[in-house]
């Protein structure tokens, strides 16, 4: 008799938290059922009411002719009096006991993640000191004696270089076994830069800057001042928008691993140069329209700003909340693209897409009130992005992507918001996938195959909502509008 082999069920490598799943969307429901109790615990008083005045309504006469009838009545009066008003106290009081409970429970829920990250931040010098301790060990274990070569110093050299190869590979072994390593790290490090802003350190004044501040924003803010008083960083002209591409007529239908995807397709086409946006409209087969922008994100490092804006400056001004040239630049393009569709800016929905620098910059144009209201940003994606401290208004829904191993996202030293309106997805490494170093981790396209997980047939309520919610975005007939920004 043939048997059939059933395949091995294989653990999702990606994980889903937030949203509709979030402890925010529970203490909101516990809320929300407080009210309609109080609701009905009112519409309750008011038939008991109701049913008090029909029974002091009736008529002596009626008494007087049939006081059996009569006193029958005023029993079930009374009765229904008594438990209406009854049921009426009970609604009010269960009432209160949900918001009571809500708001203790979300208070223990927030000092449990206080205690956590404290207990984390505490143990980081301990855990850094064994894990580089055990990256030493077995990395002199597993680097082989020196040969004898045409010179001691070549040998030396050598097994050097192999040396530092095997401690740098079990160090990013370690950090990969222990991620919250890294936000323990950017703690300690911002304790630091505020200690050394309460003293007299001279590298201050090498700087010519004022004490850093001591929360996170602000110290990036001090950096980036610092570095534009060394000629670094600048950001000081405006960038010009050129549409070098319009491709119309395709009908698609896309997932959630297609949209971050070509986030990374647009990063790959922007350089030191210029950078590249790309945006799309969506027309569904109701003939309404919806927009996709994608924004690529950091194509270099360098600490004077070149032509390309998507640099180090960028992504030190997006950090702290500052002004960036990208962002009127991404505005104009959109207005480009729209005016050529013949659509009012703000009469269709947006949804801004971005890897790393360009997932918090679509946080920020997301969180900028005035860019809202010229355009109507409803969803952000991003991957690899840190935009934990980003107040993102909850009129905007985020799905965040993170891979387990990628130090980036965790750069802002806080996990990403447990609210109604964040969805945060975490993901192992591919399958099949090796990492070479800790920022292999960080690569766009890596990121575009771990979302290729994601798709309408996950079991996560979270992502099926996702899905209905943003099919105006996915399913339709496209028109890709391309422009490039450029510093001149």
């Amino acid at each position: 008799m043939a048997t059939t082999d059933t395949p091995p069920r294989t653990t999702p490598q990606c994980k889903v938290s937030g949203s509709s799943g979030s402890t925010e969307a529970y203490f909101l429901d516990m809320r929300t059922t407080a009210t309609k109790l109080d609701s009905s615990g009112d519409d309750a008083t008011h038939l008991c009411t109701g049913v008090v005045s029909i029974g002091l309504s009736l008529p002596a006469k009626s008494a007087i002719l049939s006081p059996g009838s009569a006193l029958k009545i005023t029993e079930q009066i009374a009765s229904l009096t008594l438990n209406l008003g009854g049921l009426a106290l009970r609604m009010e009081f269960v009432a209160r006991t949900l918001r009571w409970s809500a708001t203790a429970y979300e208070l223990a829920d927030a000092t449990q993640r206080k205690l956590f990250a404290a207990i984390n931040v505490a143990t980081t010098p301990v855990r850094f000191v064994m894990a580089v301790q055990e990256a030493s060990e077995k990395a002199l274990l597993e680097t082989s004696v020196p040969q004898k070569g045409p010179t001691v110093l070549q040998d030396m050299l050598g097994y050097g270089s192999a040396l530092g190869k095997n401690f740098a590979k079990e160090v990013q072994q370690n950090v990969e076994d222990d991620p919250a390593l890294v936000d323990g790290t950017v703690a300690w490090a911002q304790f630091f830069v505020a200690y050394e802003s309460r003293t007299q350190v001279p590298i201050r004044r090498l700087f010519g800057a004022s004490p850093s501040p001591t929360d996170y924003e602000g110290q990036i803010a001090w950096l980036l001042a610092s570095g534009r008083r060394l000629g670094w960083f600048q950001d000081n002209k405006p960038l010009s928008v050129k549409q070098i591409g319009k491709k119309p007529g395709a009908t698609k239908h896309r997932q959630l691993g297609d949209i971050v995807g070509e986030a990374a397709d647009t990063e790959h086409q922007s350089t030191g140069d210029h950078s590249v946006v790309h945006v799309r409209r969506v027309v569904g087969a109701d003939g309404k329209g919806a927009w996709v922008v994608s924004i690529p994100g950091t194509t270099h490092w360098n600490l004077h700003s070149d032509h390309g804006p998507s640099s180090t400056a960028a992504n030190l001004a997006s950090m702290a909340g500052k002004e960036s040239s990208l962002y009127p630049a991404i505005g104009k393009a959109m207005t480009a693209a729209m005016k050529e569709a013949g659509v009012k800016p703000g009469t269709e929905p947006v949804m801004f897409t971005g890897h790393s620098q360009g997932g918090i910059v679509a946080a920020r144009l997301a969180a900028d009130q005035h860019f809202r209201e010229k355009f109507n940003v409803k969803e952000v994606v991003t991957a690899g992005s840190p935009i934990g401290r980003i107040d993102i208004p909850k009129s905007v829904q985020v799905l965040s992507v993170e891979n387990v191993h990628d130090p980036v996202p965790q750069a802002d030293g806080v996990p990403n918001p447990d609210a109604v309106n964040r969805t945060n997805v975490v993901c192992e490494t591919p399958r099949g996938e090796h990492l070479n170093s800790i920022l292999d981790a960080h690569d766009a396209s890596r990121y575009g195959r771990s979302a290729d997980e994601l798709s309408p047939s996950r079991p996560e309520q979270q992502l099926q909502e996702w899905y209905a919610r943003n099919h105006k975005f996915l399913d339709g007939k496209d028109t890709d509008f391309t422009f490039q920004l450029r510093r001149h």
